[in-house]
């Protein structure tokens, strides 16, 4: 082969091997391919010890969402001035409360954590305007690195020059230590999820009230 036709041959092959590269070091080894996945890929595999997620609900108590508890803690990320994904993944936590109602508070709580300050005042109008279901909480996390604590929980947020926010919807099961023992994608249907979470949650006896860590809500 001659030389000039044989670096003709090779040179895309260069170029088709440097793009397989990158794109592997964009994505992870080819194992994360959205924001989403890359946050949740960042944030360790699970199980793993869920970051301290300081709060005030709407009833303005203050807590850590993931303190040791009686329960299992399904939380998930949301702010109120949501245009669209957030109404629809309430809904759908809204309908998991409704076919889990013998479940929870006992052995489930439910958590909409605002990645935006909403003040209790309007978490408990949201609240109400999706049924005030018990054991279903809203709450806005507290502090200034609510962004880096997110990140450590896997969820990706980008705070946009509009004002609106894009943030992961995955939903996090803590368990009663605290640890991340499950991950349920947004589009998981309402009735899968409540499936699984009453099998998961088979195990805890009702009557059995462990020991709270100062700051979990009671």
């Amino acid at each position: 082969m001659k030389p000039r036709a044989w670096a003709a041959g090779v040179a895309p092959l260069l170029v088709i091997a440097c793009a397989v590269a990158l794109i592997g070091g964009w994505t992870h080894g080819f194992r994360a391919f959205t924001n989403f996945s890359i946050a949740l890929l960042e944030a360790g595999p699970i199980p793993r010890p869920a970051p301290a997620l300081p709060v005030i609900d709407e009833r303005g108590s203050q807590w850590d969402v993931a303190a040791p508890s009686d329960r299992y803690r399904l939380v998930q990320a949301m702010y109120l001035r949501c245009p669209d994904g957030c109404p629809i993944a309430m809904s759908n936590l809204a309908r998991v409360s409704v076919l889990l109602k013998d479940l929870i508070p006992s052995k489930l709580q439910v958590i909409s954590l605002s990645v935006d300050h909403d003040p209790p005042e309007q978490l408990a109008a949201m609240w109400r305007a999706h049924g005030a279901h018990e054991g279903w909480s809203m709450a806005s996390l507290v502090g200034p690195d609510s962004d880096a604590t997110m990140a450590r929980l896997g969820v990706w947020i980008f705070r946009r020059k509009d004002g609106l926010i894009n943030h992961g919807l995955d939903a996090f099961l803590l368990d009663p230590s605290g640890k991340i023992v499950r991950i349920y994608s947004p589009d998981m249907r309402p009735v899968d999820m409540a499936a699984e979470l009453r099998e998961l949650t088979a195990a805890l006896p009702s009557e059995a009230r462990a020991e709270l860590e100062p700051g979990a809500r009671p």
